[in-house]
């Protein structure tokens, strides 16, 4: 059996290892366009600090090769369902009976004059970090484009560099679209105390270079901001242009069903890339690093023949908004659907927000303090009825069996 996986992320390196376990003769091959070995993408600011490389990765090179796991550090390009090949950037064409798509993102693009300065980094990879890294000795100055999380964990790393840092935001708040308004004058505040400049309903018109190296950043609002450095935090979009001609897209999308098929006989996606429909009709779209492993796992299995769906777990997921630790538990994305309702909570230093639909606690979200973050997963876990007893939720007393329906 020839197993073919695209992309050596979250999605892919899982699915790798599943089914090297078990199938221990088949021919298993990655195609990883990015050129470095599998890596915690969401410990990239420990580069920052300097953690060495070697410990970002959670299996050594030499595990893939023991495995028997064949590495090829290139790009797909195109696929041919009908013949179950896939063609690579060098033109080399490989032959799968099973393939499993894992492309995972790729960097928004930023199309101005001046682009192709030096200077100007995305920060969405290893390397973009590493080349980042190697600048906070000569760099002053930064300018950050975009206020995200991973904006906001470039403004964190920036600050300890000793960096003047602008941080400029096309929208209204920063923290989008993790957090909205009210949450994020917290981190606000944060930046602030930082002594970090932020721009808000701006962009970047075009960048000015001396040298060849970026100097100069005009905004469409008519600002000019010197800088040293540019880093480009915009956001990112499913690695699917290689897609286009092959009949597996719906609208733009890699749509794939709870057994994480894919429109293709013997073609299985996972990760990043995907958009996860499930049988109640719900859209599921991974942006973690949690979902992406299970994911793979998922389809891995049934490449080797099995038959199971991939259930949508409540999602737990524990980061930064620069300084300021939060949790994001359960359907919190989808606090703007019809039928939810957001009920927030603020205090000194501490932003919650609980969505309900119908009475029932379905997401949350704990900025500033994240005490109370496994109770109210439970709660999540066990669809608790929360109305009326809001107040409750966080209450250290508060026993389980106060939120079961009577």
């Amino acid at each position: 059996m020839r197993y073919l996986i695209i992309g050596f992320g979250a999605a892919g390196a899982n699915a790798a290892e599943f089914l090297r376990r078990n199938d221990t003769d088949a021919e298993i091959t990655v195609l990883n366009g990015e050129q470095t070995p599998f890596y915690l993408r969401l410990d990239l600011e420990g580069v920052f600090a300097g953690k060495p490389v070697e410990q970002l990765m959670p299996r050594p090179a030499e595990f893939w090769e023991e495995k028997r796991v064949n590495i090829i550090p290139e790009r797909a390009t195109r696929i041919d369902p009908i013949r179950q090949q896939v063609t690579t950037g060098s033109g080399k064409t490989l032959s799968y009976d099973k393939l499993l798509i894992a492309a995972g993102t790729k960097p928004r693009s930023l199309n101005v004059p001046g682009r192709e300065l030096s200077g100007i980094f995305h920060y969405h990879t290893l390397k973009d970090a590493l080349n980042i890294h190697e600048r906070r000795s000569s760099a002053k100055r930064v300018l950050i484009v975009g206020g995200g999380i991973l904006g906001l964990e470039m403004a964190h790393a920036a600050v300890e560099f000793g960096w003047e840092i602008t941080l400029l935001v096309r929208g209204g708040y920063v923290g989008s679209p993790m957090v909205d308004s009210t949450g994020s004058e917290l981190v606000l505040d944060s930046l602030r105390r930082a002594n970090v400049r932020v721009i808000f309903h701006d962009e970047v018109q075009d960048f000015e270079g001396e040298g060849g190296a970026v100097r100069v950043v005009h905004t469409r609002g008519g600002r000019l901001v010197e800088t040293d450095l540019v880093a480009l935090c915009i956001g990112t979009l499913p690695d699917t242009d290689f897609l286009a001609d092959s009949g597996l897209l719906t609208g733009g999308h890699l749509v794939i069903n709870e057994r994480l098929e894919t429109l293709a006989p013997n073609i299985w996606a996972a990760g990043d890339a995907t958009a996860a429909k499930t049988s109640a009709g719900r859209t599921i779209y991974c942006h973690t690093w949690n979902v992406a492993q299970s994911q793979g796992r998922a389809a891995a299995a049934n490449m080797l023949g099995g038959n199971i769906p991939w259930r949508d777990d409540v999602l737990y997921n524990l980061d930064l908004l620069f300084d300021q630790p939060f949790a994001m538990i359960g359907a919190w994305d989808d606090r703007h659907e019809p039928g939810r309702i957001m009920h927030e909570q603020t205090e000194t230093g501490v932003y919650r927000a609980l969505v309900t639909r119908d009475g029932i606690l379905e997401g949350a979200f704990l900025l500033g303090n994240r005490e109370g973050d496994r109770r109210v997963r439970k709660l999540i876990v066990s669809g608790a009825r929360v109305e009326g007893k809001l107040d409750r939720v966080f209450a250290p007393d508060a026993r389980p069996d106060e939120f079961v329906e009577g």
